[in-house]
């Protein structure tokens, strides 16, 4: 089945709205809480579908537009189904001037026998800003599946002012690598990214020598500097709950340090600039995001209260 998803944000006073949007069966669109209650928008995107089935195609197109905001959420896991031929989703982003986008979907689970193929083409304006997340699981571990997918292949290309800046490629065939040992899984069995792009990065990366300087348990970690507008988080972990709940604590304190900078760089545009919330210093209270489960909520609210 062939299915698409696209979202078309826009910015109108203090705002950002809803200006065109599409979904095609078994997929539906909708708003996460009220359109109204922040002055950025955040969507969530629903399945009817029990999973991703052999043949399956999405297609999802996001445009946000100049001075817009937008988080994007899922609903659940995206489990992939046994197949044969193997499955597509291919996504494009657009992320014009003072804009953000936040993307952080829930993890990827390939069942026994899968083949899943995913594609991102993120396009951005030399001051947009991106927090772009991905969690890969190993399959269902409690089924003793772990590792017993056919294929895995993401690819995703980050161009900023139409320049290719950054290309993630992961291809994983446990039957053909050495998937566990070294410079794989190592042991564990979820592993997650996540892509911060802004023209601030720099700055954002000196912050965070500072307040990611505590080792979390149960979550290996680390983060770089691979380029002059990038951020890269990469994390392994046993448990993608607590994965996807680390990478919504860490898409959080990237957002709030973007909207700082954004009023600090802009401090008069031609349209009103939304209020900022102040950029987390060293020592400030990271805000854990709604989205995460209460047991995870107190382990995260023990774990960076030592950072």
């Amino acid at each position: 089945m062939e299915s698409a998803i696209k979202v078309n944000a826009e910015r109108e006073g203090l705002q950002t709205v809803l200006k065109e949007s599409f979904h095609s069966a078994p997929y539906k669109l909708t708003y996460y809480g009220s359109p109204t209650f922040h002055e950025h928008l955040e969507m969530i995107i629903m399945s009817a579908s029990p999973g991703v089935m052999d043949e399956d195609i999405l297609n999802i197109d996001v445009h946000v537009k100049k001075s817009a905001q937008l988080k994007m959420y899922t609903q659940s896991f995206n489990k992939v189904h046994p197949m044969k031929s193997g499955a597509y989703q291919n996504t494009k982003v657009v992320v014009e001037k003072n804009a953000i986008l936040q993307y952080i979907p829930h993890p990827v689970t390939p069942f026994k026998d899968s083949i899943f193929n995913a594609k991102n083409e993120l396009h951005l304006d030399k001051d947009g800003v991106l927090i772009w997340g991905d969690i890969i699981c190993s399959g269902r571990v409690h089924m003793d599946e772990s590792f017993v997918f056919t294929r895995l292949h993401t690819v995703s290309k980050l161009y900023r002012n139409k320049k290719l800046i950054y290309v993630d490629n992961q291809f994983l065939s446990p039957k053909q690598q050495p998937i566990q040992k070294l410079l794989f899984f190592e042991g564990y069995t979820h592993q997650a990214t996540l892509i911060f792009s802004a023209s601030f990065a720099k700055e954002l990366k000196l912050e965070l020598d500072e307040i990611l300087a505590q080792e979390y348990e149960d979550i290996t970690y680390g983060f770089t500097h691979p380029a002059d507008d990038i951020v890269l988080f990469r994390a392994l972990g046993t448990n993608g709950e607590l994965l996807y709940d680390f990478l919504l604590m860490l898409g959080q304190l990237c957002w709030q340090f973007s909207q700082h900078k954004l009023e600090e760089l802009n401090p008069v545009l031609d349209e009103p600039v939304p209020q900022a919330l102040e950029a987390p210093a060293i020592d400030a209270e990271i805000e854990i995001p709604k989205a995460v489960s209460k047991p995870v909520r107190k382990k995260l609210q023990k774990e960076k209260a030592l950072v």
